[in-house]
């Protein structure tokens, strides 16, 4: 049942009550989505959090006119714009499906009623908002002290699947290259 496999996921980070998690999967949605689906439109602001069962999602934005892929999401992570949501001003980000996904989604009114009701629940949500705000970091550091290649080898190690499933084009745009030079990367390794 893939629901309790997310709830089991949650349990992980930090125990739930059963009471605690009985509600939060009464606010959890599966749905499937087709490729190239977008799921959050830049520009408008963010009611949902989403969280990959199966698939593959990327996060990214227009500049120059040309995406920018910010982020990637594959199996158990969580994405949404953060920023949007906690604000309620426009989303910077679009939120696309890479490939047929199978996607939990979570709209904030509701969770705002289960943090309300659940203190586990909003402990949950600190603690996942700590390693978002700690991956966020860990990237920003990558781009500004990094090289090109160290950013490559980073990707090989952490998600080497990914080189696999996206686009090379969304790839180059998410380590801040060029095609050109994520083929040298890709030949070299």
């Amino acid at each position: 049942m893939p629901i309790q496999l997310l709830i089991n996921h949650f349990n992980s980070i930090t125990p739930l009550s059963p009471a605690a998690q009985t509600a939060l999967q009464a606010c959890l949605f599966l749905e499937h989505f087709p490729k190239k689906t977008i799921l959050q439109q830049q520009h408008r602001p963010a009611q949902y959090i989403y969280m990959v069962h199966t698939g593959l999602l990327r996060s990214f934005y227009h500049r120059n006119n040309k995406d920018i892929t910010a982020v990637f999401g594959t199996e158990n992570c969580i994405m949404c714009s953060l920023a949007s949501l906690l604000s309620g001003e426009p989303s910077a980000y679009s939120i696309e499906t890479l490939e047929d996904s199978d996607i939990f989604f979570l709209e904030l009114a509701a969770l705002e009623k289960l943090y309300d009701a659940h203190h586990d629940i909003e402990r949950l949500g600190r603690l996942m908002i700590t390693q978002y705000y700690l991956d966020q970091e860990k990237e920003l550091r990558a781009i500004r002290f990094q090289t090109a290649e160290q950013r490559y080898q980073t990707l090989l190690q952490s998600q080497p699947s990914l080189l696999q499933r996206a686009p090379l084009g969304y790839i180059a745009s998410y380590l801040g290259i060029s095609q050109e030079t994520l083929s040298r990367l890709r030949a070299k390794y």
